[in-house]
């Protein structure tokens, strides 16, 4: 009689778990993650790979469908960015210097994201595409952003891909200079990620 019991509440119960989903947290696997930020300037276009990323995530999915996404956050560590040239080769330890003291990186060692909303939400079997709308925070300065993310879920994580522009200024980050003033850094900047997160 019992087993019968167990049997029919679960029964009960399937509607439900299928028209919310399944809850998943899942980490940030750094390996299989990489943010880029992209820049110009006097002399040249520059670039520099994060190489210390973290975050987790809370999600729901049904199937391999994207529900909702109840809590993300991203941080990485800003010494960790290293200035590299277009074949992925380091530039120097000089610019990477600079860019340290523009972003305040002795006080302000990290920059964060955290995720406040999903916006027009687009979602079939195993990818999902939606905008992202959240709080950054660079050099102690939060402002709120939203910009387009492309998601492909898997049966053991969720991976997001993407980049946004933006004005260093708006962060109140004054563009770096080398040379003496020489070479000046252009204001707007641009991030790509692809970040790779695998359920616990």
């Amino acid at each position: 009689m019992k087993t019968l019991k167990t049997c029919w509440t679960i029964l009960l119960l399937l509607p439900f778990f299928a028209i919310n989903g399944h809850a998943q947290n899942a980490k940030l696997v750094l390996k299989e993650s990489s943010i880029l930020v992209k820049g110009t300037s006097s002399l040249h276009d520059w670039r520099c790979k994060t190489e210390q990323i973290s975050g987790d995530i809370s999600y729901q999915s049904s199937g391999l469908l994207l529900k909702d996404i109840a809590s993300l956050n991203l941080q990485l560590v800003v010494k960790s960015m290293k200035s590299i040239k277009e074949n992925g080769e380091y530039y120097e330890a000089g610019m990477d210097k600079n860019m340290y003291k523009a972003l305040n990186a002795e006080k302000f060692p990290k920059i964060n994201f955290v995720l406040t909303e999903l916006l027009s939400v687009k979602s079939t079997a195993g990818k999902s595409d939606f905008t992202a709308k959240g709080n950054l925070s660079i050099a102690g300065n939060q402002q709120a952003i939203s910009f387009p993310v492309n998601a492909i879920l898997t049966n053991t994580g969720i991976t997001f891909k993407g980049s946004i522009s933006f004005k260093m200024t708006t962060f109140g980050v004054t563009p770096p200079r080398a040379l003496l003033g020489t070479i000046k850094t252009g204001d707007e900047v641009t991030i790509v990620f692809n970040a790779s997160f695998k359920n616990d």
